[in-house]
């Protein structure tokens, strides 16, 4: 065989190659797409949500349908670290509270509780619950609403009482817990 049949079948054997892989990346940017999509989708179901963005940034932070009741309960993490690092009592409380709310352990959103609690509330995830909260106050009806605000505050009240205060005798929730509390309540009343 002549050097130029060597060398164009080389060159075609790269070409091949060449747009073998970027058919790859096309299939995995396509992927990439449609599980966004998905994720969206099953987000939208979950929560009533609409707003393209918010669904965006929960998409971004891996938060799929079967995480969001995790994500509902994110003010309750914030009010387990009000205070600092959490104890064991309130570790029990959140994990208790998630379990009330249909989570379970070895589920993803159980997990995703339990990292939370270890490392501590995250100021991009606080962010993005608040902008949540917001949406929510406009995708809800009232009823709706002041249910999911209810529940949610009965959790929190309940976790910051656990880690108790001077002895557990006196001040059984702390000025931080009340501020979180508080905060939640605002971003979830219209």
């Amino acid at each position: 065989m002549d050097r130029k049949g060597i060398f164009e079948r080389r060159e075609a054997g790269f070409e091949a190659e060449y747009f073998s892989r970027k058919d790859a990346e096309l299939i995995d940017k396509l992927k990439a797409v449609f599980h966004k999509h998905v994720d969206k989708q099953s987000i939208r179901d979950a929560t009533g949500v609409t707003d393209e963005q918010l669904l965006d940034r929960l998409v971004e932070l891996n938060l799929n349908g079967e995480l969001m009741a995790a994500f509902n309960l994110l003010p309750v993490i914030e009010v387990a670290w009000a205070d600092g690092p959490v104890d064991d009592r309130e570790v029990h409380a959140v994990l208790s509270a998630a379990e009330q709310h249909g989570l379970h352990p070895g589920d993803k959103s159980y997990a995703m509780l339990e990292t939370r609690l270890r490392e501590g509330p995250s100021k991009e995830a606080r962010k993005l619950w608040f902008h949540y909260a917001e949406t929510l106050r406009k995708t809800l009806s009232p009823r709706e609403l002041d249910q999911f605000r209810k529940d949610l505050l009965d959790v929190c009240w309940r976790v910051a009482q656990t880690s108790g205060g001077i002895l557990n005798l006196v001040f059984t929730v702390s000025a931080n817990e009340k501020r979180v509390i508080e905060a939640v309540e605002r971003a979830l009343t219209v």
